[in-house]
Order: structure tokens, then sequence, then C-alpha cells
């Protein structure tokens, strides 16, 4: 018996003869013939896995007679599935003829597989038009995507938006920053201003947190307390809350004076700096506001004193109104210093709920406002759960450091 031994190709070679497979057929053929091929394996998966459930749910093979059985089989129905691998065309779902079994494959009138979904998600998200979506998708996807579809996907995240505004709060943020953001809602006849209040948080242990939002008409004492007083009820006692700080609102300070009255506040730098320009003539700002931003660049409060004496006295020859509008603050503009060093780059101001809003901003400049509310919604609740998950649980530096014995530790 003459045996021929086979020779093994090394990759390089198999390399070599796949290239002079599609050199022949074209690249864009090769391309279109594996995702059929994909899609006929993805098929028989999934028609082999429903089979397999079927035999264990009935406890029976195939054409099997057992007295154990609970259910016996009724044919197939044929559907229409779209994975991310394109439609998959007349698949076999098996039928029983009780109508209980649900397959584990996909849940019942379920059209799309979930990262179909998850990527109509992502692309409306990223600032495509409801219309636009399907045009972005339908060549990755091999079939069309309406805008009814879009619509219907992106509607589903109301339930999630409810869950978020309704989950309990763990009670360990050491600091609280509270921002008001104004955006573009229409109305029946034209777009209104309506207002975003944010809660941004950071933990004990270093972690970051957009913790709750609510979308008001006008940003006042009420709103704000029953915005603050909802994370109060929801677990945010503030037993750990060494600072909050704020952009300044009267009506936000009122609020926290009802909800959290023992924590300290602290002012917005660039806010008040903002302000103190508005008072300047246009020759003065840049010199005034370098000068006046020294001042949160003190070591301590003391040194923060000094150099505020050495503007104010400066300034006030100039413009007394611009030196006030600091005077009038100046403790809740220094409140930051008690804290450690290292954290305070990250709470002197408000500047990290706006820089979130930025990709807020960003979507909503394709369609120039939200059709309603529940759109708005959608959206911020999508954005800050990104930034929720990128931020996951990496701690910001330096804020993962505790005492012993007066020493300082770091975990």
């Amino acid at each position: 018996m003459e045996i021929v031994q086979s020779r093994q190709l090394r990759p390089e070679e198999i390399l070599k003869e796949w290239w002079g497979e599609i050199k022949e057929n074209r690249e864009e053929d090769f391309w279109v013939n594996t995702r059929t091929y994909m899609k006929q394996a993805l098929k028989r998966l999934m028609e082999s896995t429903m089979r397999g459930e079927v035999e264990a749910y009935t406890h029976s093979r195939w054409h099997e007679r057992n007295e154990n059985k609970i259910d016996y089989r009724n044919g197939f129905r044929y559907r229409r599935f779209l994975t991310h691998e394109g439609p998959i065309e007349d698949l076999k779902v098996p039928r029983l003829r009780k109508g209980k079994f649900q397959t584990r494959v996909f849940k019942n009138y379920q059209a799309r597989q979930k990262a179909v979904d998850q990527a109509i998600r992502d692309v409306f998200i990223c600032g495509v038009s409801t219309r636009r979506v399907g045009e972005a998708l339908s060549a990755l996807l091999d079939a069309p995507v309406s805008a009814g579809t879009v619509s219907n996907v992106t509607k589903a995240l109301d339930k999630e938006v409810k869950k978020f505004h309704r989950q309990k709060l763990t009670d360990e943020y050491q600091y609280l920053i509270l921002d008001g953001i104004h955006l573009k809602i229409k109305g029946v006849l034209k777009g209104k201003k309506k207002v975003i209040l944010v809660a941004y948080g950071i933990t004990v242990m270093g972690q970051r947190r957009l913790i709750g939002f609510r979308v008001v008409g006008v940003e006042s004492e009420v709103k704000w307390e029953q915005f603050l007083t909802d994370l109060y009820n929801r677990g945010l006692d503030g037993k750990e809350l060494k600072l909050i700080t704020t952009d300044g609102c009267k009506g936000l300070h009122k609020a926290l004076e009802t909800v959290y009255p023992e924590v300290p506040r602290q002012a917005c730098w660039v806010h008040k700096l903002r302000n103190v320009s508005n008072y300047l003539p246009k020759k003065y700002q840049k010199e005034c506001t370098k000068e006046a931003g020294k001042i949160y660049l003190a070591d301590n409060k003391k040194e923060a004193v000094r150099i505020y004496k050495s503007w104010a006295k400066k300034w006030i020859e100039i413009k007394p109104e611009a030196v006030r509008c600091i005077e009038r603050e100046l403790d809740e503009l220094l409140a930051f210093l008690d804290c450690p060093k290292e954290h305070r780059v990250k709470i002197r101001t408000t500047n990290v709920v706006e820089r979130s809003f930025r990709e807020v901003r960003r979507r909503v400049r394709t369609m120039n406002c939200f059709t309603n509310q529940a759109s708005c919604e959608r959206i911020i609740y999508c954005i800050f759960n990104h930034l929720n998950n990128h931020w996951g649980a990496r701690l910001l530096k330096d804020f993962n450091q505790f005492k012993i014995n007066g020493e300082r530790c770091t975990l």
C-alpha cells in the first residue's frame, strides 16, 4: 500500500495562494463572497442552536418517541433577522404545539441583533440625522434602515432614561459640582431655551461620575431644591461631602441652604472672572482678569488674601465695580483652599460640567434644537452614560490618598 505524504504549506505560501485567488476574482468579489459565507454559517449556527434548544425543552430528539415529552413539534416558521453580518433570510424557527417555547437566540418580535440597534444609536448620537442614519449603515449592514426604525430604536432609550433618574445613589461623594446648562428645545411655535440642571461628583476614592440631570424651564430656587431633594432621597445624604462647587446662581445657593446647609460652598472662578470682565472696558479685560487669576493659584488663604488686596488696590480706582464683584464672594471663592492641594484644580470651577456638554452641543448643532424634551433627555443620557463608562473605575490622580496616623498612604 502506497502512502502519499502531503506537504504542509508555510504561512507565506498560503497567503500567496489566497491573494492569487483575489487577483483572479477581484478584491470586491472576494469580500462579497466572504459576507455570503459568513451569513450562511451564521444561519446554520442559529438554526442548529434553536433545534438543540427544542430537543432539550421537549426531552426528545428529532422524530424520537418519548413518554416524557412535554410538548410536540409543529413544523417551522420562516422569518428575517438583521445581524451585523447582514440580513438572514428565511431563518427556520421551530414551532411547538403549545407555543410556550422561547429561544435564547432572540426574543419574540425581535427583528434585529442588539449590536445593530447599538450601532444605530451610536451613529445617531454622533450627530447623524434620523433620515441619514440608514444611508450611513446600509452598506455595512447590507440592508436598508428606515427613519422609522431609527426613531423606534432611539425611543427604546426612554426606559433606560427613567431607570437612570430613579437609580439609587451611594453616599460616597466628597465633592459635588452643580451647574445649569442652557439648551434649545422645540416648542409649539418656536424653539425655547431650557435649563439642564446637572450634578457631577467625585467619590472619596477619586472616581468621577455624572450623577444626574433634570430639564426645567427656569433655573430657580424651587427647581434646584426639587433636583437636590431627589438626589438626597435617592441616597446622596452628603455625610462625606467636603465641598460643593456652584456657578453662582442665587436660587441654587438658597436651595443648598435647605438640602445641604452644612456643606461649604465654592464659587466657580471661571464664572466669577467672566462677571469681572463684564464690568471692564475691553482694553482692560485681559490684564485685569489675568492678574485676578493669580488669587486662586495661591498655596493658602493667607497668601490668596494678600494677592487679592494687592490686585484690588490697583483696580479699585480704575473700575471699582469689578473689584466689588470678587469682594462680595471672596469667602466662597477661597473655600477650595481648605481642601488638599492635589484636589484643588478639579474643584475650583464647574468646567467639568461644561466640557461634558460639549458633545451634547455638537450633537444638537446638526438640527438647530431638540424636537422635544424626550429626545433631549435621550441624547443627554447617552452621552452621560458614555462618559461614566469611559471613566469607569479609574481614579483621578492624587485622589486615592488617605492618612493613617498622620502619614499619607496611597491605595
